[in-house]
């Protein structure tokens, strides 16, 4: 069993993630459920503000996030290290990525970008968005991608509102802006989603993203100026589409009579959060 890291070393950060569902039935089979628990946000609140600062609406930490029951709200990064802690007898790479994926009789045939080649009887592609995994099986991502024209950045700046587990997000006709600060975080993340339906952006471009923001948040008052002003130093930096996803992706099969050998891929780069996950399996 191994675990596949494209970034070079343990990737910490991230976005808020909700867990919900069966996601939380999971967790307790897994005997996670504590440890996530004790790590969660634990936002406390978020303000609606126009864009000129004015408060239109308080809500509670749940009430915003749309939590309710024994939903909870962690950070991918501290999730990723309550799961890691509980992973035993995984050989974790990091600094390479897969190069072919191959169905044999004797299970699934992967290539490494190094030449390096394993079999395996499952490979489950946890690697975003845009998918290796998916494109090495499927073909490319065209095949599957709806462009809804909507773009989304997240990137982290000074706390300078002293934000304590709260949110403040300012709404406007195809435009959200915001910031927010999670428990014991030092820094606060900024946020921006807007609707680009006439523009192609390079998703390699940071340069082309950081002046598509400019532009498109420019008559926009409260934070966002200084928001942006920060842009430039952020350390980290997360800018893609927003996406659906349609059509049928069936599963393949290696053969049952083994022992099971598992490859799980996270092709993520440093400072980036993967979008939610999606699994494809390579086995049975």
């Amino acid at each position: 069993m191994g675990s596949l890291q494209r970034a070079p070393s343990f990737v910490t950060g991230g976005y808020k993630i909700d867990v919900r569902g069966t996601a939380l039935d999971v967790l307790r089979r897994m005997g996670a459920h504590d440890a996530v628990v004790a790590s969660s946000t634990q936002m406390q609140g978020a303000l609606l503000v126009d864009c000129e600062g004015n408060v239109i609406k308080r809500t509670t930490g749940d009430e915003f996030g749309h939590r309710v029951g024994g939903d909870l709200e962690i950070v991918r990064g501290k999730l990723f290290e309550i799961l890691m802690a509980r992973t035993a007898g995984v050989d974790v790479i990091f600094g390479h990525a897969i190069a072919s994926i191959a169905q044999s009789c004797d299970g699934v045939e992967v290539t490494f970008r190094n030449g390096d080649a394993r079999t395996f009887d499952f490979v489950i592609g946890a690697d975003g968005l845009h998918s290796n995994v998916r494109r090495q099986i499927f073909g490319d991502e065209s095949q599957y991608l709806r462009d809804l024209g909507m773009y989304l950045c997240v990137y982290s700046v000074p706390n300078f509102l002293h934000l304590d587990r709260m949110e403040v997000q300012c709404s406007g006709i195809e435009r959200v802006a915001a910031i927010w600060s999670t428990r014991d975080a030092v820094d606060a993340k900024a946020c921006f989603g807007f609707a680009a339906r006439n523009q192609q952006i390079d998703l390699r471009d940071r340069a082309q993203q950081e002046e598509t923001l400019r532009t498109v948040y420019a008559d926009v008052g409260w934070e966002v100026p200084r928001l942006l002003e920060l842009m430039p130093e952020a350390p980290d930096w997360y800018f893609d589409i927003a996406a659906g996803r349609h059509g049928h992706m069936g599963a393949r099969s290696g053969h049952p009579g083994r022992r099971r050998r598992l490859l799980r891929l996270t092709d993520v780069w440093p400072g980036l959060e993967p979008c939610p996950h999606r699994r494809l399996r390579a086995g049975r």
